[in-house]
C-alpha cells in the first residue's frame, strides 16, 4: 500500500470506525435496576450541538492502544480531528461530514480530499447503536439498567445490551438521559473480554460552536482533490451486469441475522461486492471480488540470485504505539477464503466460529457466470 493510500485508509478507518429525568437509581454493577422501560433511552439523540474530547481505547490481551479525538457537531454537520503516532512523528487528521459531502484533511501533507457525492460514516456511528432497526434489536438483545455513574461530570444511567445468541458481543452504555445519547460505550467479546472503550473525557451540550469551525475552507497553500464516492446500492438481480460476476450468498446465517443490503464499489476495472448482514445492532460484512491473476515475484535488483518467494505464516500483529493499523484502532474478526474464482473476506465483531460457518456455507460459483 502506498503512503498516500495508507494516509487515506487510516483517516477513513477512523471513521468507520460513535429522556427525561428518570430519577435516582442505586448503582449496583451485579444486579439490574428496575426502572420502567429502558428502551426509551436508546431513541434518537436530542441535542442541538455537541462538542468535546473523546478517548478511544482498544484492548489486546494485556496490551492496549489509546487515541483521542476532538468533536464539534450540530444536528446534521460534524468536524472530528485527531492525532496518531507514526514512526516519523505524530500526524493530525481532520474530517468534515456535511450534507453536501465529506472532507478529509491531511494537514501533514497539506492536502484536502473532497468526496463529491455520498457520505462516509459519521462520528456517532462509532457508538454502533442504531435507532433505525430497534424492533430487530429488541428481538435479539435484552436491555437492563445496571446502575448510575458519571461521565465527564454528567449523570448517566448504565445500560447493558446482552445478546440472546451467545456468539455476539455484549455492550455497556453510559447514557445521559436528557439527550438520550451514550457518553461512554464498552464492547465485550463473546467470551466477555473487554475489547474497546469509547468515552467522552470532556463534553459541552447545546453551547454555541466556535465560529466557522464547521466550514471546510481549504488553506491557500494546500492541494485540493475531488474524489468520486464510488459506492452504490446493488440490485442482486442485476449483479452480473454491474460487477461482471455473481456474488455468492451464504446459505447459513447466525441466529437473528438478515440481509440488510448489497453494494458495489470500485472502479470499472476492479469491482467489489459488499453484502451487509445485521441483527439490528451488529453487522457482518461479506466482501467479494475475482481473484487477480498471480504474478511471480520479480528477481532481486540486477537480475542475480534466486527468485523471491512471498512471505509465509500469519500476518504480523498490528503496531501498537507506532503507526496504528485499522485493525488496531477498530478490532474485528476476519475470515478469508478462496471460493472458485472469487476471493471472499468476511469481517465482523461476532465469534470467528460463526464467520467460518458462513464461509463454509458459500455455494460454489456457477462456471461462466
Amino acid at each position: 500500500m502506498t503512503r498516500r493510500n495508507r494516509w487515506c485508509f487510516v483517516a477513513l478507518a477512523a471513521l468507520l470506525v460513535i429522556a427525561a429525568d428518570w430519577g435516582w437509581v442505586q448503582r449496583d454493577r451485579d444486579r439490574p435496576v428496575r426502572l420502567g422501560d429502558p428502551w426509551h433511552l436508546l431513541g434518537s439523540p436530542r441535542f442541538k450541538t455537541l462538542q468535546g474530547k473523546i478517548q478511544v481505547t482498544v484492548f489486546w490481551g494485556e496490551r492496549s492502544f489509546s487515541w483521542e479525538m476532538e468533536l464539534w457537531a450540530d444536528t446534521d454537520r460534524s468536524r472530528v480531528q485527531f492525532t496518531l503516532p507514526f514512526p516519523d512523528g505524530p500526524r493530525q487528521f481532520v474530517t468534515f461530514n456535511l450534507p453536501e459531502g465529506t472532507w478529509v484533511w491531511l494537514p501533514f501533507a497539506k492536502r484536502a480530499l473532497r468526496y463529491e457525492s455520498g457520505t462516509l460514516p459519521t462520528w456517532h456511528e462509532m457508538w454502533q447503536i442504531r435507532t433505525d432497526k430497534m424492533d430487530l434489536v429488541k428481538n435479539n438483545y435484552t436491555l437492563q439498567v445496571m446502575g448510575r455513574d458519571r461521565v465527564a461530570g454528567r449523570f448517566c444511567l448504565v445500560l447493558e445490551l446482552a445478546p440472546r445468541a451467545k456468539g455476539n458481543p455484549t455492550r455497556k452504555l453510559w447514557v445521559h438521559p436528557p439527550i438520550a445519547f451514550p457518553l461512554r460505550v464498552e464492547r465485550y467479546s463473546p467470551e466477555r473480554q473487554l475489547e474497546m472503550r469509547i468515552a467522552f473525557t470532556e463534553v459541552r451540550i447545546d453551547e454555541p460552536l466556535p465560529l466557522l469551525i464547521l466550514d471546510p475552507r481549504v488553506p491557500p497553500d494546500w492541494r485540493e482533490e475531488a474524489l468520486p464516492f464510488q459506492r452504490q446500492r446493488l440490485d442482486l438481480s442485476r449483479a452480473h451486469e454491474v460487477l461482471g460476476f455473481l456474488p455468492l450468498l451464504p446459505t447459513w446465517l447466525p441466529p437473528g441475522y438478515v440481509l440488510e443490503g448489497a453494494y458495489a464499489f470500485g472502479e470499472y476495472r476492479w469491482k467489489v461486492a459488499h453484502l451487509v448482514y445485521t441483527d439490528g445492532l451488529n453487522v457482518i460484512s461479506v466482501f467479494q471480488h475475482p481473484i487477480p491473476r498471480k504474478r511471480p515475484f520479480p528477481p532481486p535488483p540486477g537480475g542475480f540470485g534466486p527468485r523471491r518467494e512471498p512471505p509465509k505464516g500469519p500476518p504480523p500483529p498490528p503496531l501498537l504505539g507506532k503507526s496504528p493499523s485499522a485493525q488496531a484502532m477498530f478490532p474485528q474478526r476476519v475470515v478469508v477464503r478462496e471460493v472458485g474464482n472469487l476471493l471472499v473476506v468476511i469481517v465482523s465483531e461476532v465469534t470467528k466460529e460463526w464467520l467460518d460457518r458462513m464461509a463454509d456455507s458459500l455455494p460454489s460459483p456457477v462456471p461462466g457466470r
